[in-house]
C-alpha cells in the first residue's frame, strides 16, 4: 500500500489505520477499484475541495467506468491486488 501524490512521486504506507489513510488524502476516504484488481482510495470531497488532478491515478481508472468528464483528485493510497483493505 502506498501514497500517489500529485506530482507523480510515491510513498509507502507503514501505518494503515483509518485516521492514517484520512490524512493521506486529507479527508474522508473513498474506495474505487482499479483497472488491475486492486483498489484506489481517494478523498471523497476532494472536488468540492478544488484539488489538483492526480494523472497517474485517473489512468489507474480508465476501465471502471469513471465518466470521461470525471476525475482522480489529490494524493491517493493505492492497494495492490491481493493486500488487505485493513
Amino acid at each position: 500500500m502506498y501514497i500517489l501524490k500529485v506530482d507523480g512521486s510515491t510513498e509507502e504506507m507503514t501505518d494503515t489505520s483509518l485516521e492514517a489513510k484520512q490524512k493521506a488524502v486529507g479527508g474522508y476516504i473513498q474506495i474505487l477499484p482499479t483497472n488491475d484488481g486492486g483498489n484506489i482510495i481517494v478523498d471523497e470531497e476532494g472536488k468540492y475541495k478544488m484539488k489538483e488532478v492526480n494523472e497517474k491515478a485517473n489512468e489507474l481508472v480508465t476501465e471502471i467506468g469513471l465518466s470521461p468528464l470525471d476525475m482522480i483528485v489529490g494524493d491517493v493510497i493505492i492497494v495492490k491486488a491481493g493486500e488487505l483493505l485493513e
